[in-house]
C-alpha cells in the first residue's frame, strides 16, 4: 500500500468511526450530534487579551475554597482568529472552484465584514453569518467557550511603563505611560470547542484550520504567537465538559500532588502554590487536562469507549478488525474503537490519533474535502429552498387553521 493510499484510508477509517455522530449532509433542522475538541492553547510569546485596550481580560474563579482572579481569553478572540484563518485558507486552496461553484455571480473571496459575507462558501456555512443581501442569517455550528488560565493573573500578566520624553539633549522629567498589559510567553488555556450536527468534512476542515492557527489576541503582527494542542476528539450525543470545569480541575489535580511541608501544610496553601508558581510542566498539563475532560465526562453520564482508534500501518485492515470486533464484544469493551449508537455514549481519539490525522491533511487532502463540502451545502444555502420551506409551513399552518370550527358562543337566557 502506497503512503497516499494509506493518508487516504486513514482519513475515511476516521470518518467511518465517527458516522454516527456527524451528518452526510448538513440539515437545517438541529440534532443532537456533538464533537467537542480539547485543546491546550500554550502562548509562544507575550499576547495580548484586551478589551479595552489596556488591562487583561479577568475573572474572579472560585476553586476549592478560594477564590482567586485569573486570565481569560474570551471566545470572540479565538473564533474572530480562527474564522481569519478559514477563509484565507479558501481563498488560497478553493478560488477557482468556489467561482464555478456560484457562476455568474462570481465569488470575491468572501469577507469578515459582518453583513457582506458570501454566505456561499463551507466556512460560512459552518461558522455561520449575519443577514445578508437575501435577508437570510446562518446559525453557526462551532461553539467556543471562553478559556480561562490555570494560574493566578498577577503570576502570568506584565504590565510595561515608559517614558516618552523627547528627542532633546536636556529635558524635565515626564510621567511615566502605562502600555497594555501582556500575558506571559508559557501561559496556558485549556479550551473546549464544540461542534454541533456537522459533516465529517467539516470537522476535518476545523481540526486543520485549530491545526493551523498561530496567531490570537491584539496586535498579532507582533505578539499572540500560539501553539495549539489538539488533545483529542470526543464525539457523543451529549456536550461534553466546559473550558472551565476542564481548567479548574486541572488546578485540583496539580494540588494534590504536592506533598506537606514545613510551610505547606493544607490544601488551601497547595492551591495558592500552584496558582503563583512560574511556571507549569506542559507535558504534565496536557495529561491532567485529558484526565479531568474524561471524569467529568463521566460525572455527566457520558462514556468514551473508543481508545486507540488509529492504525497507521493498515488502516484499511483496521476498518475490517473494527467490524469484527464490534459483532463479538457488544459490550463495547475492545480498544478497538467502533460507532456506538447509544445515547450518552461516544467514542473518543486521542492526542496520538489526532495527530496522524492533522499529519495527513495536506494542502491536497484539505482541498478535496473542501470541494467535497462545496456540493454538500448548497441546498442548506439555497435561499429558495429556505423560502418555500416556509411557505409550506405558512400554508399547513393556514389549512390547519380552517379545519378548526369556530367556537360558537351561547347567549344567558335572560327570563
Amino acid at each position: 500500500m502506497t503512503n497516499n493510499e494509506t493518508k487516504i484510508n486513514n482519513i475515511e477509517t476516521f470518518k467511518e468511526l465517527l458516522k454516527d455522530f456527524t451528518l452526510p449532509m448538513p440539515e437545517n433542522k438541529p440534532k443532537e450530534n456533538y464533537v467537542n475538541i480539547l485543546v491546550l492553547r500554550e502562548l509562544k510569546s507575550a499576547a495580548r487579551f484586551t478589551t479595552d485596550g489596556v488591562e487583561a481580560n479577568s475573572a474572579i474563579m472560585r476553586i476549592g475554597s478560594i477564590e482567586e482572579t485569573v486570565g481569560k481569553m474570551f471566545g470572540r478572540k479565538q473564533v474572530a482568529s480562527d474564522r481569519r484563518k478559514a477563509k484565507a485558507l479558501q481563498r488560497t486552496l478553493i478560488s477557482e472552484e468556489m467561482k464555478t461553484a456560484i457562476g455568474d455571480e462570481g465569488w470575491n473571496g468572501c469577507t469578515m465584514k459582518v453583513n457582506d459575507m458570501c454566505q456561499k462558501c463551507p466556512e460560512c456555512a459552518l461558522f455561520g453569518s449575519a443577514a445578508s443581501e437575501e435577508s437570510i442569517s446562518i446559525t453557526s455550528r462551532v461553539m467556543y467557550d471562553e478559556a480561562y488560565t490555570i494560574r493566578a493573573l498577577n503570576a502570568i500578566v506584565q504590565e510595561y511603563f515608559q517614558n516618552a520624553p523627547g528627542d532633546d539633549y536636556s529635558k524635565k522629567p515626564t510621567p511615566g505611560i502605562r502600555e497594555p498589559d501582556f500575558f506571559k510567553e508559557g501561559t496556558l488555556f485549556p479550551c473546549v470547542i464544540t461542534l454541533r450536527d456537522v459533516t465529517a468534512e467539516e470537522l476535518l476542515f476545523f481540526l486543520n484550520i485549530t491545526d493551523r492557527n498561530s496567531r490570537y489576541g491584539a496586535t498579532t503582527t507582533r505578539f499572540g504567537k500560539v501553539q495549539n494542542h489538539i488533545l483529542g476528539v470526543y464525539a457523543s450525543h451529549r456536550e461534553g465538559p466546559s473550558s472551565l470545569e476542564v481548567t479548574r480541575n486541572i488546578a485540583l489535580k496539580l494540588a494534590g500532588k504536592i506533598e506537606d511541608s514545613d510551610t505547606i501544610k493544607n490544601f488551601e496553601d497547595k492551591l495558592k502554590k500552584v496558582m503563583f508558581s512560574d511556571t507549569l510542566h506542559v507535558d504534565e498539563i496536557k495529561k491532567l487536562a485529558t484526565e479531568s475532560y474524561e471524569e467529568i465526562s463521566n460525572n455527566q453520564r457520558i462514556n468514551y469507549l473508543a481508545k486507540d482508534i488509529l492504525s497507521t500501518s493498515n488502516a484499511a485492515e483496521h476498518i475490517e478488525k473494527t467490524i469484527n470486533a464490534t459483532a463479538s464484544n457488544p459490550e463495547g469493551n475492545n480498544t478497538i474503537a467502533s460507532p456506538v449508537k447509544s445515547m450518552g455514549v461516544g467514542v473518543k481519539f486521542n492526542e496520538i490519533s489526532v495527530s496522524i490525522i492533522l499529519k495527513e491533511l495536506n494542502d491536497d487532502v484539505v482541498k478535496s474535502l473542501l470541494v467535497v463540502q462545496i456540493d454538500k451545502i448548497k441546498n442548506l444555502l439555497n435561499p429558495k429552498n429556505i423560502q418555500e420551506g416556509t411557505s409550506k409551513a405558512q400554508k399547513v399552518k393556514a389549512g390547519k387553521a380552517k379545519a378548526i370550527p369556530k367556537s360558537t358562543s351561547i347567549e344567558p337566557n335572560i327570563a
